[in-house]
């Protein structure tokens, strides 16, 4: 099943890659010769990948809140928690204190966002498809009606479908309210 990227996320990685380049050729290729007009342009697209990449986050909180999102426990949700923390408050800081980042470095912020938020390992399951990102691939997505088994033992669940590859999840990678919230769902469903 192919799935339409939305557009905030669209948005977030088609500017993320130009903020990239666009930092490669102003610092690299020519340093000092890029014009002032290209600098305020890249904020704006800086600005307007922040509000992508702000959008996935409000939309992960509220889906977590409703719980249908099962965010998994290992480093890329201690990266992206760290980041949407830390990152605001060292800006602060930086400007507090007079201690100037340099415009490389606040445009490539909402890239690292950008970066930290697509890759989390999550678990999305609501009343039509179940998704699971469960690595740097991209997510497999199977909707309800085709899931063919639906395996609980006490580390893991094992979901079998006709239309994509096995989903394995592990114990090991759910808080325990998560897990116990995800085998809750899966067995009314199965």
């Amino acid at each position: 099943m192919t799935r339409r990227r939305p557009p905030y996320q669209l948005v977030a990685d088609v500017g993320s890659v130009v903020l990239v380049v666009f930092i490669l050729v102003a610092y690299r290729f020519f340093p000092g010769g890029v014009p002032g007009w290209a600098f305020a342009l890249a904020w704006i697209v800086a600005a307007v990948v922040l509000a992508g990449v702000l959008t996935e986050l409000y939309l992960f909180y509220r889906e977590y809140r409703t719980g249908v999102l099962f965010p998994m426990r290992n480093a890329s949700l201690f990266i992206l928690l760290l980041s949407v923390v830390g990152l605001p408050v060292y800006v602060a800081y930086s400007f507090a204190t007079g201690q100037y980042l340099g415009p490389s470095t606040l445009l490539l912020i909402p890239v690292l966002l950008a970066f930290a938020t697509r890759n989390l390992f999550r678990v999305h399951l609501d009343a039509v498809t179940l998704r699971a990102k469960t690595g740097f691939r991209s997510p497999v997505e199977v909707p309800l009606f085709q899931l063919q088994e639906v395996a609980v033992t006490d580390d893991r669940i094992t979901i079998t479908s006709a239309a994509a590859r096995p989903i394995v999840l592990l114990r090991a990678f759910f808080f325990r309210r998560h897990w116990q919230a995800l085998v809750q769902k899966l067995e009314e469903v199965a």
